[in-house]
């Protein structure tokens, strides 16, 4: 018998492919989930909130509508919850074998630690099976026992992106065990032209301010960096352009720090390109990692100086059942959803 488990999925409109509901019906039998729930709407935070109350099995497993789980994965995930303390399991996404050059290069930048810091984790297999932090976990990927997804009141459905962040936090200061297992990856495309990818960091960063304003821990402060690397970039030209610039501004010193990004960013271009055989990445990727960490930053700024917009409430909730043509069934809420 396989494991107990039903997957909830946020979408907006299941009038559409859904590549996660493919890779499902591909995997063994023994790996299938027992219940699948389609959650319609425009607040993500609440449509799996809304999916997880329908759930009857004890483990809930979140993917996103393009995730594509590999077999094995949920072997993998379902054998770390023995223990009672562990309420949460995942692992990364990986770039799917079809994957376009650009998307490559992409992902060779989130997988850097000059891309992504502490959570180039989400995008690599990367060490072994370990106690995790919201620095590893990604919400496209995550398995986690329902009783405690529902004593905590789930996901905040004011906050998103970034609202798997903020509740993560909450479960490891109540002392709940999170684990991280490179062996449990899931199939995820990456973002496919140069605007999509830099709004993409944009967003990243605004979830992370706003993540920080209702629920600020020390540990989030690393993600502070593109701030600064924003403002120092900005200021960059001001020697040349302010003739009563500080004497500092005017030195070797102040392009220090653009001298050492310089050198790490290229050097992690070098390496993405001799590993991956694609030798154009030499320039590419340095380039993308400047222009994520500096989108990025922005979205901080962006963040912070704006306050949370009130989220959309309206919620559809469909049972899904797998075949040659998927069938949406719906199903009636019952009071706030």
């Amino acid at each position: 018998m396989g494991p107990s488990y039903s997957v909830v999925i946020a979408v907006d409109r299941v009038d559409k492919p859904l590549p996660v509901l493919k890779g499902l019906s591909e995997l063994p039998a023994a790996e299938r989930p027992k219940e699948i729930f389609a959650c319609v709407g425009r607040n993500p935070s609440l449509q799996r909130n809304s999916g997880v109350k329908m759930c009857k099995t004890p483990l809930v497993y979140f993917l996103d509508d393009d995730s594509f789980v590999i077999p094995g994965t949920v072997r993998h995930l379902t054998s770390h919850f023995e223990g009672d303390r562990t309420v949460v399991v995942g692992g990364p996404n990986l770039v799917p074998p079809t994957a376009s050059s650009f998307e490559r290069t992409v992902n060779a930048v989130l997988a850097s630690w000059m891309g992504s810091f502490s959570v180039r984790a989400r995008y690599a297999s990367i060490g072994a099976v370990r106690a995790a932090t919201e620095k590893e976990l990604i919400l496209c990927n995550m398995m986690v026992r329902r009783k405690a997804f529902m004593e905590e009141s789930g996901f905040r459905v004011d906050l998103y992106p970034n609202e798997e962040n903020e509740f993560l936090n909450r479960l490891l200061h109540k002392g709940y065990q999170l684990v991280y297992d490179p062996g449990a990856g899931v199939y995820r495309s990456r973002r496919k032209s140069l605007g999509a990818f830099c709004y993409q960091a944009f967003r990243y960063g605004r979830g992370r301010a706003r993540q920080m304003k209702v629920y600020p821990c020390l540990s989030d402060l690393i993600h502070l960096a593109p701030a600064f690397f924003v403002i120092y970039t900005l200021a960059l030209p001001l020697p040349w352009l302010w003739d009563a610039a500080p004497a500092l501004m005017k030195g070797w010193l102040w392009l220090a720090p653009l001298g050492l990004f310089a050198l790490l960013a290229g050097g992690t271009g070098i390496s993405a390109a001799s590993w991956h055989r694609r030798w154009m990445d030499v320039f590419k990727v340095p380039a993308l990692i400047f222009l994520r960490q500096f989108f990025y930053g922005l979205g901080l700024f962006g963040g912070f100086l704006t306050s949370i917009p009130t989220p959309p409430l309206e919620v559809k909730v469909y049972r899904v059942k797998l075949g040659k043509k998927d069938k949406f069934i719906p199903i009636k809420l019952s009071g706030k959803a």
